[in-house]
């Protein structure tokens, strides 16, 4: 039987844990042409989660059509023109249709080399680059008028980032007439979305409905976890189970990993959980000290103390002068600094984000 997990990669089929009540939430929304703000950490299944969204609805009566746009490296209005462009090919294959969904714009249909998904290229004839971006979302507009879509804008934040003046409020401006278009913003960078969407001089100011990506319970990670061993008469005891979702602390990627690595072996038992931890760690040594070696003498300080903390306590007197702070302001620098990286994240605590990267901290740099 084909190893099921996936650690690599948009998780599908059997691999893909759960998530029936964001599913059931989001398919709602799409059905009813409501706007998502859909955002969680880097790796933690929101990408897989939205390609489970878009098989559904494509199964489902009347039928949604659902284009992806990923967003992640775009600079300028042009990378995000071609990856509109690159969406639509999703579903519309022929040149010559997406031709007549837009005046003034030269494209060229190519298949990326890396992926083998179809991509566009866009030529500017004109420096009036506002013109294009309105032409652009004109398009998804007319291709709504016969089917209802639904369109993902992934690393959404990235727009945050470029330089052209009044982007976002252009963008607002066309997207609000869109009454048979389901937007879902989705990202990564919780303190960018947020700003965007909750701060009332943004353009983007309570365009969507906020839903945060919440962790996968544990009895839903034991029981879809021993339910894939046991199609192979494998018994993956629950003990087993719970101990790599908490290793993990509930990140989907690493308990993907995890089991990908535990399918191969035979005999299940807490030597081999600590076995494929420790190969996990080693895989992401050269990872972890190019990181280590990137930040302050504070921020590493600061990463020591959450790591034997757990983020408890953090500005104690006591804590601080332990982990060599003269004073709480120079530790909330530091943390904000790490928070500003995506390496640290502060949910009532703050805490690593990276489950493996709080071990290795743990493992090299606390005695």
């Amino acid at each position: 039987m084909k190893n099921p997990f996936s650690h690599s990669g948009v998780v599908t089929g059997e691999a893909f844990c759960n998530r029936s009540q964001e599913l059931k939430d989001l398919i709602y929304h799409a059905k009813n042409s409501q706007n998502v703000l859909l955002y969680s950490h880097r790796r933690m299944g929101k990408t897989s989660l939205i390609h489970q969204l878009m098989r559904k609805l494509d199964k489902q009566r009347p039928k949604v059509k659902s284009i992806y746009i990923d967003l992640y490296g775009s600079l300028d209005v042009k990378d995000f023109i071609e990856a509109v462009f690159s969406g639509i090919a999703q579903i519309e294959t022929k040149l010559e249709k997406l031709l007549k969904l837009v005046s003034g714009l030269r494209l060229q249909g190519n298949l990326d080399p890396m992926t083998g998904q179809p991509s566009v290229s866009v030529t500017l004839a004109q420096p009036d680059r506002s013109t294009y971006l309105n032409e652009t979302m004109k398009a998804l507009a007319r291709y709504s008028t016969k089917r209802k879509l639904l369109v993902v804008f992934d690393e959404f934040q990235e727009i945050n980032n470029y330089s052209f003046q009044g982007f976002e409020k252009r963008l607002r401006s066309e997207i609000q007439t869109h009454s048979n278009i389901a937007y879902i913003f989705s990202g990564s960078q919780k303190h960018i979305l947020t700003q965007m969407f909750n701060t009332a001089d943004r353009a983007f100011y309570q365009m969507a409905t906020s839903y945060p990506l919440k962790r996968i319970k544990l009895e839903d990670y034991v029981k879809w976890a021993t339910a894939i061993f046991k199609k192979r008469d494998t018994e993956l005891d629950e003990s087993i189970a719970i101990d790599v979702v908490e290793r993990c602390d509930y990140h989907p990627m690493y308990i993907q990993q995890f089991l990908f690595e535990l399918w191969q072996n035979t005999d299940l038992n807490p030597g081999v959980i600590s076995t494929t931890e420790m190969k996990i760690l080693a895989r992401r040594e050269n990872e972890f000290m190019i990181l280590w070696d990137s930040l302050t003498t504070n921020q590493r300080k600061a990463l020591r103390l959450l790591s034997i903390t757990g983020g408890q306590g953090v500005y104690n007197a006591e804590i601080l002068h332990k982990f060599g702070f003269n004073s709480g302001s120079i530790l909330k620098r530091a943390l904000t600094s790490l928070i500003s990286r995506e390496i640290v994240t502060k949910n009532k605590v703050y805490h690593i984000h990276d489950a493996m990267l709080k071990k290795w901290v743990l493992n090299n740099f606390y005695r």
